[in-house]
């Protein structure tokens, strides 16, 4: 894989970092998990997983990812490939942008843009979303909260020629990441 920017949104606990590492590891891409940039400043709050985040630091974390696509355009090698992660809501203005600035990234580099939807069971989510490595990563671990934000705020729809939609209820992310390398390789 070459110069292919592939973006993973799904609710919390679907798989997309699990699943990003499994590209990673397959392809040499490089990951950029969303809570790279929220943890910068997740860390510096006190960030539980349970507690309302105060807005302007969502701000905050915009510039870091902002930063983090100019690294991506301006000094990253033309032949690198990246995988992001968000969670990204469609009544969010914030994360709209996200998703446009991104595939704005993906245009300026003449990257491969792949946006891939990732959706799970309500069973599924309630057991992932708990975990202790989510906790160590200061992610989000309450299963009703979490199941209250699916119920409630519905992800971005994506309308783009190469999006793909995978539910991962019933597959290894070993599998899941294939499917999303094997769909790049076909558009390339």
């Amino acid at each position: 894989m070459k110069n292919t920017i592939i973006y993973l949104i799904g609710h919390y606990g679907v798989g997309k970092l699990t699943i990003a590492r499994a590209i990673a590891a397959a392809t040499g891409a490089r990951v950029f998990d969303n809570h790279l940039a929220n943890n910068v400043i997740f860390s510096l709050i006190r960030e539980d997983g349970k507690t309302k985040i105060p807005e302007r630091a969502w701000d905050l974390i915009m510039t870091i990812r902002r930063q983090a696509l100019v690294a991506m355009t301006e000094l990253a090698r033309p032949d690198a490939s990246f995988i992001l992660t968000n969670a990204l809501m469609d009544a969010d203005p914030m994360d709209r942008a996200a998703f446009s600035e991104v595939q704005a990234a993906a245009e300026q580099r003449r990257a491969c843009f792949v946006p891939v939807t990732l959706v799970a069971s309500d069973d599924t989510y309630d057991i992932r979303i708990p975990s202790p490595e989510r906790e160590q990563r200061l992610k989000m671990t309450d299963a009703v909260g979490a199941r209250k934000v699916r119920t409630t705020r519905q992800l971005l729809p994506v309308l783009h020629p190469h999006h793909l939609t995978i539910d991962t209820t019933d597959i290894a992310p070993d599998q899941a990441a294939r499917m999303i390398i094997d769909h790049a390789e076909r558009l390339a």
